[in-house]
């Protein structure tokens, strides 16, 4: 009984740490599945105290917290738990390469009001650093017309992030980041400066 409850506590602090780096300083444990494990490893040793001690009250409230939070998030129109189970699951992941022996590239998308973005992932051993994101927005922003969307998910771009079916590492400075997201022709190569984050050329060929 107490081992497991030992586990629970073990396993609620890293989640809880991993939570906060990633909000804080967007680091999170090296690969795509590796939180979504401890959020699952979480949850099942919950249900496992829960069970063990359930003649105690505290886990008769911490099941009904549980359920609770389930129906909150399904309330609104369900997006909330829409965004949990695509970013908690593999239902969120489009790609994920590995760009070189530093970085990592992805493409996700958690949710119905954007679309699927990129991210460029540093990697730091058993951690990684997520210090790029690039977004359809960014990317209409560059080309310096007008949007006249009020959302995202309302752009309806020729070649889309989430339509790409690799990503390519071409090169790297002090300042900045070429990649090209690869589609079979045309791609789209991108380079962004590494120390404002900001995007700063697209092209098309």
């Amino acid at each position: 009984m107490k081992i497991s409850l030992y586990i629970f506590i073990l396993l609620s602090v890293l989640l809880i740490a991993d939570g906060i780096a990633f909000y804080n300083y967007q680091i999170s444990l090296a690969g795509y599945y590796s939180d979504i494990i401890l959020f699952w490893l979480w949850f099942v040793m919950s249900l496992v105290v829960i069970v063990v001690f359930w003649k105690k009250v505290v886990a008769k409230v911490f099941l009904g917290a549980m359920i609770l939070t389930l129906i909150l998030s399904i309330l609104p129109m369900g997006l909330p738990f829409l965004t949990f189970i695509l970013s908690m699951t593999s239902a969120g992941l489009r790609i994920d390469k590995d760009l070189n022996e530093n970085y990592r590239g992805q493409i996700v998308g958690y949710g119905v009001m954007v679309h699927p973005w990129l991210e460029v992932i540093e990697k730091k051993g058993l951690l990684e650093h997520k210090f790029y994101e690039c977004t359809e927005m960014d990317i209409e922003r560059l080309k310096n017309e007008p949007i006249n969307v009020k959302f995202e998910a309302q752009l309806r771009p020729e070649l889309q992030i989430s339509e790409a079916k690799d990503l390519h590492f071409v090169s790297e400075t002090d300042s900045i980041i070429t990649l090209v997201i690869f589609y079979g022709g045309p791609n789209k190569t991108i380079t962004f400066n590494k120390i404002n984050k900001k995007l700063i050329s697209i092209t098309e060929r």
